[in-house]
């Protein structure tokens, strides 16, 4: 008797699985990060404006998803998931065209506003798309996967 944990996956099952991997090592792929706290640094924030610019980013990040939440059960999921890196891409933008505390603070909060985008909509798509294939006893080893990814994405 062959196990399922053992077979082969199908190719439905591939496609979303390289997908999602893709996906979440490209979100985290930011090249700023090893350079963003020296580029504040060097347009003369203090060390406590660079450490307010962290608190408003992580508040941020907590303010919205409890609305993100909400929104991927009444918005398309995949939409969610195209919107998220454009909104973090405009804070990165405002960083780089307007390179000043207020412009800094507003990217941060784009950048948890794209944060909290993905989470819940990333997580209820690839369940309901694991669960069509039927293959949802594989959602954590997937999703543990694409954290994976996206943490080789960081580095």
């Amino acid at each position: 008797m062959i196990h399922l944990a053992s077979r082969v996956p199908d190719p439905a099952v591939r496609r979303l699985t390289a997908t999602l991997y893709g996906y979440a090592f490209l979100s985290d792929l930011v090249l700023l990060y090893p350079l963003y706290v020296v580029f504040f640094a060097d347009t003369g924030l203090s060390v406590g404006q660079i450490s307010s610019l962290f608190v408003i980013w992580s508040a941020a990040g907590i303010l919205f998803e409890v609305p993100s939440g909400a929104w991927a059960d009444v918005v398309s999921r995949r939409l969610l998931l195209c919107l998220a890196p454009l909104v973090t891409a405009a804070g990165f933008a405002l960083w780089v065209l307007l390179p000043s505390y207020p412009a800094f603070a507003v990217g941060f909060l784009l950048w948890g506003a794209g944060g909290a985008l993905v989470s819940g909509a990333l997580e209820a798509l690839v369940w309901t798309e694991l669960d069509r294939l039927g293959a949802v006893g594989r959602y954590a080893r997937v999703l543990g996967r694409a954290r994976t990814a996206g943490v080789l994405g960081v580095v």
